[in-house]
């Protein structure tokens, strides 16, 4: 009898593979956006630059709470994928 058994929890691998994926590029294309943005001051010779401080302040305060809002709640979908592996592998072990 095996140690260990399996419970397909609706692919929810795949699930978490395609949210990865799509995390990723989300997460390219705001560092481009992010990129562009940054140089607004420079573009404009230092001319925005009253006008688009307290834009650029709040841009980089919602850039960085984005990215790590985007890796915790990929990271918290792929605990619970675990979490129901070592649930099953756990309830195998007590059954024997």
């Amino acid at each position: 009898m095996p140690d260990q058994f399996w419970v397909n929890h609706s692919n929810y691998s795949d699930v978490n593979a395609g949210l990865v994926s799509e995390v990723g590029r989300m997460d390219a294309i705001m560092d481009d956006l992010n990129v562009t943005l940054s140089h607004i001051a420079q573009a404009s010779g230092g001319k925005a630059t009253p006008l688009w401080e307290e834009q650029q302040t709040q841009w980089n305060r919602s850039y960085q709470e984005m990215k790590m809002q985007l890796n915790t709640h990929t990271q918290s979908s792929i605990n619970v994928a675990e979490n129901f592996r070592d649930g099953d592998n756990r309830g195998a072990n007590a059954m024997m």
